[in-house]
Order: structure tokens, then sequence, then C-alpha cells
């Protein structure tokens, strides 16, 4: 029988990073601080969108415009991070995007309504994020040993479920009570805390040359990924996942129309999925024990899409039978347990990518690799926007989500047939 202490150690989170290195302490604590009010500002622009426009594909182009610049700066910022000491790359990101949040807040401050200007200092911050994202990722094997890497997965996991829990729960409240400015200045007092996480980093500079042709470095970073399959097929599923079945463009005209409940309603459904992660990340202690991550990854992708697949059917249920009272609490609760099960397996399949990414991909070409993974992580989820938010507008405010789940249940069938040796991968003898 296992001693109860030894169940406890397989169950609960892993906090040894935490005791291992101060550096990946503070830059957790920075982070997790900075990612809060990052996410406030995402769900207040859309908010802001939507109420000046009451258009859900005006909300979307959120997402699509800043597409192309994430794209770019994403696939340029793991070069930056490959040749360059990596705190400074991060700093300067920060700072960036610290004055694109400032621009929002003294915009609404002044009770603004352009469009445009919304548009463009959200894709600036989302742009500048993404390159302080890849840096950030890239830093953690030089400050852990590589048998820890899922523990900081997991504690990684914790930090995505502060972020997307408390941050839309903040702005929702921040921007009932105060205006949409009060929670743009949250976020500029939020963000200081990367500063402070970024800053005190030790300097980590390159540690083998990388190609000063930045074009020729890229190249070499694709060309990398070309014979890495096993990682290739792992950002493939996570890429399919963003673009077919991303829920939260929706959320706000669910709010306003299908179920009722306003600006509550968008924060509990934004904050569902990142609850579900977060609690998952509490009890992810098992992670660190399984060595077929390959076939794991395949298990939760499953998983998610069936829940995708059952949002949809909580969303028509809900559109076809409107509550007499205006805010239909039952489909709202429905499709928060739902989102927030999603959200707890995406997570677990989380932890296994990032530490795959991390264990097999050598250090020289690691930003490069994670500028990939970063583009699909930021990228993948506005691409998913556009499509769910046009989508929806043409047919039915439920069609994205069911067609997008049953779409994602086949294509991971099929692909997994095509690429085999990813079941097999083993975390003991890690092979890009």
């Amino acid at each position: 029988m296992t001693p109860p202490t030894e169940r406890k150690r397989r169950l609960l989170l892993d906090v040894t990073p935490f005791r291992t290195s101060r550096a990946f302490t503070r830059l957790w604590i920075g982070t997790a601080l900075g990612s809060i009010g990052q996410e406030m500002t995402v769900v207040t622009v859309a908010l802001q969108v939507y109420a000046i426009t009451s258009s859900t594909f005006a909300v979307s182009l959120i997402a699509g415009i800043g597409l192309g610049p994430i794209i770019i700066t994403g696939l340029y910022g793991g070069t930056l991070a490959d040749r360059f000491d990596r705190r400074r790359v991060a700093w300067i990101a920060s700072v960036i995007s610290w004055i694109a949040i400032a621009v929002l807040a003294v915009h609404a401050l002044l009770g603004g309504t352009s469009l445009w200007l919304l548009y463009a200092a959200a894709t600036v911050n989302a742009a500048a994020g993404t390159v302080g994202g890849i840096t950030r990722r890239a830093v953690i094997p030089r400050l852990l040993p590589a048998h820890l890497l899922p523990a900081a997965g997991a504690l990684n996991g914790i930090n995505l479920g502060l972020m997307a829990t408390v941050g839309p729960m903040l702005a929702a409240g921040a921007v009932n009570v105060g205006g949409f400015h009060t929670a743009y200045l949250i976020d500029v007092v939020l963000h200081c805390a990367a500063f402070l996480g970024v800053f005190t980093l030790p300097a980590l500079r390159p540690v083998e040359a990388t190609q000063a042709n930045p074009v020729r470095a890229v190249l070499d970073g694709a060309a990398f990924l070309r014979r890495a399959r096993n990682v290739r097929f792992s950002l493939t599923l996570d890429a399919i996942a963003m673009a077919l079945a991303q829920p939260r463009v929706l959320f706000p005209a669910l709010g306003a129309v299908t179920m009722g409940g306003g600006v509550t309603t968008v924060g509990v459904l934004s904050a569902a999925g990142a609850a579900g992660s977060a609690l998952l990340a509490f009890f992810s202690g098992w992670t660190g024990s399984i060595r077929r991550q390959g076939q794991a990854i395949l298990i939760v992708t499953y998983i998610y899409a069936v829940m995708v697949v059952l949002a949809g059917v909580v969303v028509t249920v809900a559109a076809l039978r409107p509550h007499p009272d205006g805010t239909n609490v039952a489909a709202i609760a429905a499709l928060a347990v739902v989102l927030a099960i999603a959200g707890a397996v995406d997570n677990v399949g989380a932890i296994f990518r990032m530490a795959m990414l991390q264990a097999a991909v050598p250090d020289h070409i690691r930003g490069r690799v994670q500028s990939m993974y970063t583009l699909i992580v930021t990228g993948g989820p506005r691409l998913g926007d556009v499509v769910t938010g046009a989508v929806a507008s043409a047919f039915f405010i439920w069609s994205p989500l069911l067609a997008g789940g049953l779409l994602m249940i086949v294509a991971i069938w099929v692909l997994a047939r095509r690429t085999p040796t990813f079941r097999d991968y083993d975390s003991d003898n890690p092979t890009p």
C-alpha cells in the first residue's frame, strides 16, 4: 500500500523549483502579477469595443488586426532571445508593453471612443507581450535542472490560471465600479511587477553564437522544427485546438443577448477555463512521474475537443430556449463547468508540451522554437477568434463550437495515425 505521504507527494503541486532557484521564484511572481494585469487589459479592450460597436465581429478584429504583427515580432523575438542577453530582451519588451497599456488608460480616462487607437494599442501590447513571453520561457531551462521542468510547467499553469481567472473578474469588477480607465490603470500598476521579476534575473547571454542574419536565423529554427517530428506534432495539435475551438470571442454576445447577465457573465465565462486550469495545477504532482508524455497530450486533447462540443450544446439550448427572467443562470453555470473541465485538461497538455519543448530542444535554438510555440499560443487564439466571430455572425452563435469541436476530433485522429512515434515519446530519452 502506498504511504499517505507518498500519495500526497504524487498528487499535490511540486514547489521544488521555488526552493531550488530564487531567480525562478522572482520571475514567476513578477510574471504572475503582470499577467493578471495583461489579461485585465485583454478583457477590457473587448468590452470597450463591444460597448462602442455592439458587434461581435468588431471584437474579433482586435485579434485579427494584431495577428500579423504578432507573427512577425514572435518570429524575430525568438531570434533576439537566442542572440542577445535574454534578461535585456525581456526587460525592453516589458517597457513597450507598459507604454501601450498607459496609452489605453489615458484614452479611456479622457472618454475616448477611437476604435483604431484601441486596436493599435492592443496590438502593440500583444506583440511586446509575445516577445517577452518567448524570452521568459526560454530562460527557465537555464534556471532549473531538466528533471524539474514538468514541475515548472505546472507552476506556470498556476500562473496562467491566476491570469485568466483573476484577470477577467478584476476587469469586470473594475469596469462596473469605475469604468474602463480603472481597469487599465490597475494593469499599469500590476505590470510594474513584471519589471522586477525580469530585472532581478542574472545575466543570460547566449551559450553559442547565433546566425547574425535574422532571416537566416529564423529559417534555421524552422529547419530544426521540420526535423523534430515530435515537437512539430505537439505544436500542430495545439494550433488545431486554438484555430478551431476558441469560444472567448462569443462571451460578450452571450452576456448581452443569449444568456444575459452582461459584464458579470463575461467575467464568469472568461474565468471558468482558467479556474479549471488552476485547480488542476494544484493537484499536478503526478505529472512528474509520466514518461509517455506524447500519449498523455493526445488523450487530453481529445477530451478538450469533446468539451468544446458540449459547450456548443449548452449554447444551442440557451439560444433556442431563452430564459423568461433574462439571465439564464443554469446555462451560465453549465457552460462554466464545461469550460472549467476544458481548461483543466488543456493545462495537462500544456505541462507536457512545455516539458517536451524545454527538454528536447538545444539551448542555442530554444528561443526560436519557443517563438514558434508562442506564435501558436498567442496567434492561434486570435485566428480562432476571427474564425469563431465570422462563423457566429454568418450562421448561429453556437455554430463555431459544435463544428469546431467535431472537426478537431477528426483532425486529431487523422494526424495521430500519420505520426505514430509521438505516442512513444519518452521523457527519460527526449527525442525532438
